[in-house]
């Protein structure tokens, strides 16, 4: 069971981390442009 389930990780994580990557770029972003309204 663990060998399946670390092998659907490694299958979808080529898809899923790009989509990590743009959802904390884009969370940064808005920090940074929050912080730029406020100060």
């Amino acid at each position: 069971m663990k060998a399946s389930a670390v092998s659907t990780i490694t299958k979808s994580l080529p898809i899923g981390f790009p989509t990590l990557v743009n959802y904390s770029l884009l969370a940064t972003l808005g920090y940074i442009n929050l912080f730029r309204l406020k100060y």
